[in-house]
């Protein structure tokens, strides 16, 4: 019998370390390309833990800060190797506390903004000195990002938060914290209502936090990590926060897409004082076992969730980006993501939530001086 072998392009190839122990995964995808030069303090795609990429079936966009002149930006792709000049988004009065402090959410599949407009894309911006949490929707026609409407907290203290803009088709759920307090809100329509939950926020512009819907029209899981240095969730009520534990010093979540019928899957990954990169499973209300992904040496954990129960974990080790791969069975062991490319000092990682249009993307920071390098690839799931 005869095999033919026939080698991919550069861009597709397979990239992998073959090792003992657990399967070796070999990703495959586009190799990373430069997006844009960003001028500033070096922290456009900050904030791992939230979203900054996404793709609508058609065109890549990634948004960044730009400290330069204190504006959140977006440029989009259809191939991920030729991008548009970079459009304006928002601009600060003065620096935000963070930098790049962006959470995008996409599909919504037929949400709506506080004026009863369908949009197709929501996204968190933090205000001047991270006041004045606002949530915009956006519409998209080609590669331009349209402002349809949105909500603005009534809190001048407001800092951070994300966004599940509709997983049911009709409602949204955001989180935002303000001094000791997450505040948690859910919009039908246009009719929305916000609950306040005291948690362990004990300092300003130490919290972060991510929102999930769950099955519950009204129900939602906040993932919150507090000033005082513990992981706190919060389910379905506010007599329902758990403290996950302390000594974090960053984390990471992401849903499945859900089918009907399908109980709520939230990967977590996160990484200790200690040094160890972990994951656990948000499934039916509770929280399945700590699992030891790396001992130590990570940093900027990201976790984006694929089709059929796959889901990839990445970091940054050793001056490299890595991905680790679960296919809903069992953990692959951890690989270099793309090695052909030599990375100057990789940091914030950020990636879409699900796969979209069998991709999974991923933006990253890069270099040591302004101007600072966005880069983009993706892997197909």
């Amino acid at each position: 019998m005869i095999f033919l072998v026939r080698l991919l392009p550069y861009s597709t190839r397979h990239l992998g370390i073959q090792r003992g122990g657990l399967p070796a995964f070999k990703p495959t995808g586009l190799a990373p390309q430069k997006v844009v030069d960003v001028t500033g303090d070096g922290q456009p795609t900050r904030d791992t833990y939230q979203r900054k990429v996404f793709l609508d079936g058609t065109n890549f966009f990634v948004v960044y800060w730009e400290s330069g002149d204190k504006r959140v930006k977006y440029v989009a792709s259809a191939d991920g190797e030729t991008w548009t000049v970079a459009t304006t988004l928002w601009t600060f009065a003065v620096g935000p506390y963070y930098g790049g402090n962006v959470d995008i959410q996409y599909p919504n599949r037929g949400a709506k903004d506080d004026s009863g407009n369908a949009f197709d894309v929501s996204m968190v911006f933090s205000g001047s000195n991270g006041a004045n949490w606002n949530n915009y929707c956006f519409t998209i026609s080609n590669q331009t990002l349209s402002v349809t409407g949105g909500w603005a907290s009534s809190s001048g203290d407001a800092q951070g938060g994300s966004i599940v803009a509709d997983l049911d088709g009709a409602a949204e759920h955001w989180t935002y914290h303000r001094g000791a307090y997450l505040a948690i809100g859910y919009a039908a329509s246009v009719s929305t209502t916000t609950t306040e939950v005291p948690y362990g926020e004990t300092t300003t512009g130490g919290a972060k936090i991510l929102t999930y819907q769950t099955k519950s029209p009204y129900g939602s899981l906040v993932i919150a990590k507090g000033g005082d240095n513990k992981l706190y969730i919060w389910w379905a009520g506010v007599t329902a926060i758990a403290t996950l534990g302390t000594g974090f010093s960053d984390f990471c979540a992401s849903s499945e897409a859900q089918a009907e019928g399908d109980p709520e899957r939230i990967h977590l990954v996160y990484i200790k004082s200690t040094g160890e990169l972990c994951y656990r499973k948000f499934e039916n209300d509770a929280l399945g076992s700590e699992r030891v992904l790396i001992n130590s040496g990570t940093s900027y954990p990201v976790v984006a969730c694929g089709s059929s129960g796959k889901f990839y974990v990445f970091c940054v080790k050793d001056g490299k980006i890595w991905v680790i791969y679960n296919n809903g069975k069992k953990w692959f062991k951890p690989v270099v993501f793309f090695p052909e490319h030599t990375c100057t000092n990789p940091t914030y990682l950020s990636s879409n939530q699900n796969v979209q249009s069998g991709k999974i993307c991923l933006v990253w920071t890069e270099g040591t001086t302004s101007p600072y390098e966005v880069w983009f690839a993706y892997l197909t799931d």
